[in-house]
């Protein structure tokens, strides 16, 4: 299952809140060394429940199709460095992994997480992708989420805030 840490190295993690978020970077670091060189970044969800984050399936043009759930980290892993290539129509939006089963459930997927109030200081993070796993990670029923940028840099999201932050480009 995602996220057991018996035999993985989690050196330089300490900052993670959640031990489940371990599934994250697990997940993070096995899809790192399988990438392309057109890849395209990575966005990965863990989730309990997408009750309260809004999300649509993307469009995706072309005949590649994929067979949902899938299980376990190796097989998820090849899945995900396989579809975010600029070369598949699979390489946009997040991913969503179940965090209690460790099964990949939805490809491509739009998520429109909730602005702060008018009264609240205003989150922090550079970029589009980053500021949407922010605020998508301070939705409840969500663990954590995951990024990967196409630099071999992961971040890690959760509770509406930056966890963790680590190059994983010497994996590859």
């Amino acid at each position: 299952m995602i996220g057991e840490r018996s035999g993985w190295c989690l050196h330089g993690v300490t900052a993670l809140q959640s031990p489940r978020a371990f599934g994250v970077l697990q997940l993070l670091r096995h899809t790192c060394p399988k990438i392309a060189s057109d890849f395209a970044g990575l966005g990965i969800v863990f989730y309990d429940s997408l009750g309260g984050l809004p999300h649509l399936q993307l469009e995706v043009c072309g005949t590649e199709r994929f067979e949902l759930p899938v299980a376990g980290v190796e097989p998820i892993s090849e899945l995900l460095a396989r579809t975010a290539r600029r070369s598949s129509s699979w390489h946009d939006g997040f991913h969503f992994v179940h965090a209690g089963s460790g099964v990949l459930t939805h490809l491509c997927q739009f998520i429109a997480p909730p602005l702060p109030g008018a009264t609240d200081a205003p989150p922090r993070a550079s970029g589009a992708r980053h500021m949407t796993a922010l605020l998508a990670s301070n939705v409840a029923g969500i663990v954590a989420i995951g990024l990967l940028t196409h630099e071999g840099a992961a971040s890690i999201y959760e509770a509406g805030r930056l966890t963790l932050s680590e190059s994983l480009d010497a994996a590859r």
